[in-house]
């Protein structure tokens, strides 16, 4: 898909523009591809101005029935759901407004995963981009990063096995990356009633790159490959094609989705000097 140019505008401070592009691809170990993602493309111009840039990245599971269907119900419904309410976000204090909307997006799309689904789940990361506001929410594995200074951070929590061992230290970092039970959830969309929703919230500057994936981009490449793809990539496209080429080289295990939103301020194209 191609990048896509928008823009939001605070009247106390300049314009940022996020410009944009999401790729999805099966890989080479899997016969379908269990990942959908979306972008803010068929979005009025007025209604992003008003509630913000939304993205959202969803990896199924429950076999090609139960994940394909569950993780392009996720996409649909958390677009429908936040973009629903007639509101408009303060340029100062955004930030409880998508807390509140996004959450309740996620809510909504869990019950509606449970109800359709014969025990078909998935994984949510998604993104709300409003003047120099981040939200970024997640439920399971897939991943949220920021590129800044040349510094790729992970502003997502994994729900999973692995991670919660490192957080309690009975594993190390290191251990994790090998573990054989690192694949295993404690929290997915369309698994249960009860979500632990992670929350993260950023202020934006000029040249930030927000990159949203599935486990089968970041278990395949680590995260000093991914920045320095990022950082040398013309565009959000090239990038995008570059983590998915990179990631199927390196065994493409698993189904490949990523998006990949840089910060600007300037309008017309651009190249993604991080």
């Amino acid at each position: 898909m191609l990048p896509k140019i928008s823009a939001q505008i605070d009247h106390d401070t300049p314009a940022l523009y996020f410009h944009h592009a999401g790729l999805t691809n099966t890989g080479l170990c899997r016969e379908h591809n269990e990942d959908a993602y979306k972008l803010p493309e068929d979005t009025d111009g007025t209604v992003l101005a008003r509630n913000g840039h939304l993205y959202v990245l969803a990896d199924g599971m429950g076999g090609h029935d139960h994940g394909e269907i569950a993780s392009a119900l996720t996409i649909e419904s958390v677009n429908a759901e936040y973009y629903a309410a007639a509101w408009s976000l303060s340029a100062r204090n955004p930030e409880p407004m998508i807390i509140d909307a996004l959450s309740h997006a996620i809510l909504k799309a869990n019950h509606q995963v449970i109800e359709t689904t014969d025990g078909g789940g998935t994984t949510i990361v998604a993104a709300v981009l409003h003047g120099d506001t981040l939200v970024a929410m997640n439920v399971g594995d897939s991943r949220a990063y920021l590129l800044r200074d040349d510094e790729l951070r992970l502003i997502s929590r994994d729900h999973s096995w692995v991670s919660m061992m490192v957080e309690m230290g009975k594993l190390s970092p290191e251990e994790a990356i090998y573990d054989p039970r690192r694949n295993i959830l404690y929290q997915a969309i369309g698994q249960g009633s009860e979500l632990e929703i992670h929350v993260d919230q950023e202020k934006l500057k000029v040249n930030d790159t927000i990159i949203l994936c599935s486990d089968g981009l970041w278990s395949e490449i680590d995260e000093q490959v991914m920045k320095e793809i990022i950082s040398r990539a013309p565009s959000p496209q090239a990038a995008t094609e570059k983590l998915i080429e990179t990631a199927n080289a390196a065994g493409g295990s698993d189904n490949i989705t990523a998006i990949v939103i840089h910060v600007t301020d300037r309008k017309g194209s651009i190249a993604n000097s991080v």
